[in-house]
């Protein structure tokens, strides 16, 4: 009998383990990047449920001025957050996961900006 039971329990932890590992690879990513004069940025948005990951890197050329990366997370006509990212002289790296509303966001809007001004570099849709 307490060979059924384990053989039972050993079962469900090798469905119920490979069904986490299938969902956490399972979620669709969107690349973005682009340069300017002064500097560029690039990376991955991995769009879960609610939530967006965000994945990349910033850089500034030598010389005055910074370079700025921003996030704009939207659903539908609805801002909801702003995140900026900057280098000065530097290149740096950046991660995090921006929660959601219900429903998740619909799109990111990028923008990437030198000094005082900034170009939309990629309006991101949700991807299911």
């Amino acid at each position: 009998m307490k060979r059924i039971a384990v053989s039972l329990v050993v079962s469900a932890v090798a469905v119920l383990g490979g069904a986490g590992t299938a969902n956490a690879a399972g979620y669709p990513t969107s690349d973005f990047g682009d340069d300017i004069i002064g500097g560029a940025a690039g990376g991955t948005l991995t769009w879960y449920n609610r939530a967006v990951g965000v994945s990349g890197y910033v850089r500034d050329d030598a010389g005055s001025g910074s370079t700025t990366i921003t996030f704009e997370f939207r659903q539908a006509g609805t801002l909801f957050d702003v995140q900026t990212r900057t280098a000065s002289n530097d290149y740096k790296t950046f991660g995090w996961t921006e929660p959601g509303p219900s429903g998740g966001f619909s799109k990111v809007d990028i923008y990437l900006g030198h000094g005082t001004g900034k170009t939309l570099v990629a309006s991101v849709p949700r991807k299911v």
